[in-house]
């Protein structure tokens, strides 16, 4: 028959406190309950079960005005790990930034936990944290971008096994097998302005450039990409418009409606020949737009002087560099979707606010970040800052 715990709580929010005794017998027989909860074991209300999980150490069954003292607080008496990624973690906050760095930089789970010497699932936890507030600062300071040239590719990734080991029952559920990586990367300020993971189908295209047209202040001057047929369909559908053909004389149904390129959309295909797993030839072709416009935006472009896809292709270096799950020949793989879209969120994030880019250090004589080449932020950030993000302050 399964226990029935009867707790009292106050409905305050408890700071992080510190005991004086660790051997205290209450605080064991807290413990216990609160393991028995976490393992559900035992019955307990709802606000009961939060708290419980709330707490890491013992305390709700002790008066706090004997046993419990409370640690440093700001003059306001507020929590200073409210509404940060630090919230309930038993972890001190030195340590919780080396390990969010470390998966950043591009060192693995096991890795990660053998080095600090944690578990882990302290380690996958603290993932989850750190991309949920580096995706919510990336995602406020990413908006009203001014892009010239959008370059458009897509890169390998798999989850649980590669899609030729899959079943058929795999097959149907989707869930494991290839994990391509959309992504839209700004050539010139070096910024990923969109990635999406999913199949190579065109929804996943049209998502990509959906990403693309919110966080942009107006269309790109010109896109590139290499040959797959999904962008164009995506690209009318995104950015084209719809017209009706006009009916010609006799009897028929009248045709449908169409969609067609607006006359400012200019999209251009890097077309690579192979021969025995070797580009031989490369061709360039241009899809939507007018050849002399695009000569123009080529000839004006400060970082391209023909049609290519060289600026995204090395940011898929970079982040094969920086996210060991998407490293080729490794066991660092992901298991579930969920943890390789969260890595690739923080490290996309480290990249764009913490990182400062090579050539663009070069460029502008002093350590610059992809977001501070765009204008969307002043300095370089630390991981301290990216963790303690809040969308209610000025970030600048």
């Amino acid at each position: 028959m399964p226990l029935t715990l009867t707790l009292t709580l106050e409905n305050w929010d408890h700071p992080h406190l510190q005991f004086f005794e660790d051997n205290d017998r209450m605080q064991l027989m807290y413990e216990k309950a609160r393991r028995a909860c976490l393992d559900r074991r035992v019955r307990c209300q709802e606000t009961i079960s939060k708290s419980l999980l709330a707490h890491g150490l013992a305390g709700l069954f002790i008066h706090p005005e004997r046993v419990l003292i409370p640690s440093e607080l700001p003059p306001n008496g507020r929590n200073p790990r409210k509404n940060t990624a630090f919230r309930c973690a038993h972890l001190p906050e030195t340590a919780f930034e080396t390990i969010a760095r470390s998966l950043a930089e591009g060192v693995g789970i096991a890795a990660t936990a053998r080095i600090q010497n944690v578990d882990k699932k302290t380690v996958l936890l603290l993932l989850e944290k750190a991309a949920e507030y580096a995706g919510k600062a990336q995602s406020s300071l990413l908006s009203n971008v001014e892009v010239s040239e959008c370059q458009l590719d897509e890169m390998w990734s798999f989850i649980g096994k590669k899609e030729k080991n899959l079943d058929s029952l795999e097959k149907l559920k989707g869930e494991l097998g290839d994990a391509w990586i959309w992504i839209a990367f700004d050539a010139v300020n070096k910024v990923v302005l969109a990635q999406v993971i999913g199949k190579r189908t065109t929804s996943h295209a049209v998502c990509l450039l959906q990403e693309v047209k919110r966080v942009t202040a107006h269309m790109p001057d010109l896109f590139s990409s290499d040959q797959l047929d999904q962008y164009e369909t995506a690209l009318l559908e995104v950015y084209g418009e719809l017209i009706q053909p006009h009916r010609k004389p006799g009897p028929g149904r009248p045709p449908k409606p169409r969609l067609v390129p607006r006359n400012n959309l200019c999209y251009v295909q890097v077309v690579k020949r192979y021969k025995n797993y070797r580009v031989v030839k490369v061709d360039r072709e241009i899809v939507f737009g007018d050849p002399e416009k695009i000569n123009q935006i080529l000839g004006s472009s400060t970082v391209s002087r023909k049609i290519n896809t060289s600026f995204v292709e090395r940011e898929n270096n970079t982040i094969r560099h920086t996210d060991s799950r998407c490293t080729r020949k490794t066991l660092r793989f992901s298991k579930c979707k969920r943890n390789h879209h969260r890595q690739l969120v923080l490290s996309v994030a480290y990249y764009h606010l913490c990182r400062p880019h090579g050539s663009l250090t070069k460029q502008h004589a002093k350590p610059t970040t992809p977001f501070m080449a765009a204008r969307l932020t002043d300095h370089v950030w630390t991981m301290q800052e990216l963790l303690r993000f809040d969308p209610g302050i000025p970030c600048q």
